[in-house]
């Protein structure tokens, strides 16, 4: 009788302090002070790295192939490929071409007015190829030509292309949608008949324009891998407007989500499979303002971001005259300094598209993008995982901003900054500023006006994160903090629970029950 007696005082005991632990931690839950110093909201810069947005394609950073600059295209110029190459480029769009049109056996040559035809399809191609890139060919509107080019790279010559598109901005040749989606599905048809593995792209309009991708798709969408279109800020004869130029810049990634919504509308069935692309975009169609400055390189991290951000795939142009300088020359920027430049030294876009990929100096942006806000005005911030990199854009012009950054997910480690701003000579390359230890999910750092920063993350302690399985290019849905809050909260709870009912399971050994409980969820 007493062994018994003992056994229910203990049990008694043993549920006594379950009940003591169950509302402790229900108040340390609804505690604020009690919560991590690094909860989503601290700074006037949240990333919240269990809030994954979307997976980028490999293939998202691209640029165009001019195949100007005669003598040195990149065909030949091996300095231009290897610059490329550190720069990250993955996939390059080439225009090709029969040089007697309707005759297989004729040579492929670059098809751009003006262009160097010195040069072979299959040598264009295979420069593409040896950057570690993805080559993109534009076939135009003979069904006939478009299948034989096919063959010629896919079975012929070993030599294979993947990625195809059809024209080049119909809407500025007097082309109709109509006449055009024609076109497109007998070339799409021929091609597909010989190699049914390729990709082929549609639309290639000199803008936005969507009464004729809404035709296009409604003529066509049963058949097109992408669509493309092209977009340009301004024709570059005189400098344009800081603040019309970045509106500019974020209706790249809100003409990607209209596109989407229509792609959505008119082929629902398919809107998963059909991917976007900004086919050519730059500051300037014709002139060269505001180019050899600090700005362009602000400006284009902006547009690339934007694009990245609404699951686009971007294709700058181009290579040679605009991310790379095509001849020598003498420049003198706004603040009087006067710049000898030499044929492929680094224009300021290069170094807007380097502050995201890396350009060869630091670890480039991961390959899923993040939940990123901020309340600072004039800056913009976009955000990766795997790996984690951050890049933050002050397009204010005159003002220093203070970031105070709160990350989500990520507690402790060290951070490299890195930086493109007006302290910078504008085709120079960012510069590295040091090495900043994290702590408690949290640091502060000043942005310069009209600067680029990235902090390359080295973490020591995160909390892991997964994306939700969406279709291709569309985001997935987000957890709110409120959720990633209870889901910790709910984890303290059962493992406290865990410890004591294990506690009173060993205590109560004569009743010979053992007490299971299930296990935490898992990380949001």
């Amino acid at each position: 009788m007493i062994f018994f007696r003992k056994i229910k005082i203990v049990t008694v005991l043993g549920i006594f302090i379950l009940l003591i632990g169950i509302l402790l931690t229900i108040f340390i839950s609804q505690n604020p002070q009690a919560k991590r110093q690094h909860t989503v909201g601290l700074g006037n810069i949240v990333i919240d790295y269990t809030s994954p947005m979307l997976k980028l394609n490999p293939l998202a950073i691209g640029m165009d192939i001019s195949g100007y600059e005669y003598p040195n295209v990149f065909a030949n110029d091996h300095i231009e490929q290897q610059k490329l190459k550190s720069l990250g480029i993955k996939y390059m769009r080439m225009d090709l071409t029969y040089s007697t049109p309707g005759d297989p056996t004729s040579k492929i040559v670059c098809s751009a007015d003006g262009c160097d035809t010195r040069w072979t399809g299959d040598q264009w191609v295979q420069a593409i190829k040896a950057i570690g890139a993805q080559p993109l060919i534009i076939v135009h509107y003979s069904a006939v030509d478009a299948a034989n080019m096919v063959k010629h790279f896919n079975k012929d010559t070993n030599n294979y292309v993947r990625y195809w598109i059809m024209g080049n901005e119909p809407d500025q040749a007097g082309i109709s949608a109509a006449t055009y989606s024609t076109n497109f599905n007998q070339d799409f048809d021929a091609m597909k008949a010989i190699d049914p593995t390729i990709k082929i792209g549609g639309g290639a309009t000199a803008f936005n324009d969507a009464p004729f991708l809404q035709t296009f798709l409604q003529q066509s969408g049963s058949r097109v891998d992408f669509i493309d279109f092209h977009g340009y800020a301004q024709e570059g004869n005189v400098p344009g407007d800081y603040t019309t130029l970045f509106q500019i810049a974020a209706g790249y990634g809100n003409g990607i989500n209209n596109l989407r919504s229509l792609i959505q509308q008119i082929v629902p069935a398919r809107a998963s499979q059909i991917g976007i692309e900004v086919g050519e975009w730059g500051l300037n169609w014709a002139g060269t303002a505001q180019d050899n400055t600090n700005f362009h390189a602000v400006w284009t991290a902006s547009v690339l971001g934007h694009i990245l951000s609404s699951g686009g795939w971007s294709l700058f142009y181009a290579d040679k005259g605009n991310a790379l300088y095509g001849n020598q020359q003498t420049i003198t920027d706004p603040y009087g300094h006067v710049v000898n430049i030499n044929v492929d030294d680094t224009n300021p876009s290069y170094h807007g598209i380097g502050m995201f990929t890396g350009e060869g100096l630091f670890r480039g942006f991961g390959d899923t993008m993040v939940n990123a806000n901020t309340t600072l005005p004039n800056v913009e911030v976009y955000a990766s995982d795997t790996p984690k990199n951050i890049v933050v854009i002050n397009k204010d012009p005159s003002i220093t901003q203070t970031a105070i950054v709160s990350l989500n997910g990520v507690t402790s480690g060290t951070i490299e900054v890195w930086r493109k701003d007006e302290s910078v000579l504008f085709p120079n390359p960012p510069i590295k500023l040091g090495t900043l230890p994290l702590q408690n999910g949290t640091f502060t750092y000043q942005l310069t006006p009209f600067s680029i920063t990235t902090f390359v993350l080295h973490t020591t302690s995160q909390t892991s994160s997964r994306l939700s399985p969406a279709p291709s290019g569309v985001l997935s849905p987000k957890s709110s903090p409120i959720q990633a809050t209870a889901t910790e909260s709910t984890r303290g709870q059962v493992s406290l629970g865990l410890i004591v009912l294990k506690w009173i399971s060993y205590v109560s050994v004569a009743h010979r029950r053992s007490i299971s409980v299930g296990e935490a969820p898992p990380d949001t």
